[in-house]
């Protein structure tokens, strides 16, 4: 299980583990993005420190109806205590988690301030 916590601003926020280019363990905190079918958005900054490798250049269509083009990193993350390898987005806002990593898992919030943000696998016999 994932857990995390609703903030002031009613965003769901979890910590997030990636490896850096070296291999060692970095953590931040990302916010869940419903609006968001890739897997992970990270700054350029971030990126850049972490030394994560580049993959290719991709296309998204934002909300306010633009397209817009971006790279994309690879990078391993380690989701629910397993190392799984992701896609990163390089947008420069706060981290973003979207729902393609959020596939196979329920997620249950408690949406107040302080609330709870709670992640966990669907059985397999319920997929």
């Amino acid at each position: 299980m994932i857990t995390g916590q609703v903030n002031g601003f009613y965003e769901a926020v979890i910590p997030i583990s990636l490896r850096d280019a070296g291999g060692a363990i970095r953590q931040f905190e990302a916010i869940l993005d419903t609006g968001f079918n890739g897997t992970l958005t990270l700054p350029t900054e971030l990126i850049t420190t972490l030394q994560l490798p580049w993959r290719t250049r991709g296309n998204a269509l934002l909300a306010n109806g633009r397209e817009e083009m971006f790279d994309i990193y690879t990078a391993t993350i380690m989701w629910d205590g397993m190392p799984r390898s992701i896609l990163i987005e390089a947008v420069d806002t706060q981290p973003l988690v979207g729902m393609r990593l959020l596939a196979g898992y329920d997620v249950r919030l408690r949406v107040q301030p302080g609330g709870s943000v709670e992640i966990v696998a669907v059985p397999e016999e319920a997929t």
